[in-house]
């Protein structure tokens, strides 16, 4: 039982939005690592802004 809980605090992978830098989700990874995506809401405001130019 003790292996499965420490199994699960091994979530050192962020995934980030590169807008607003909100930590969308966390990934289990042998180390630290940040993969830089846009989060639906800043994808949204971007298309948006697209179309009013």
């Amino acid at each position: 039982m003790e292996t499965e809980i420490a199994a699960g605090q091994n979530d050192l992978g962020l995934i980030i939005c590169k807008s607003c830098n909100e930590v969308l989700a966390t990934l289990p990874t042998d180390g630290y690592k940040k993969f830089y995506v846009v989060c639906q809401a800043c994808a949204c405001k971007e298309n948006k802004k697209e179309a009013a130019e």
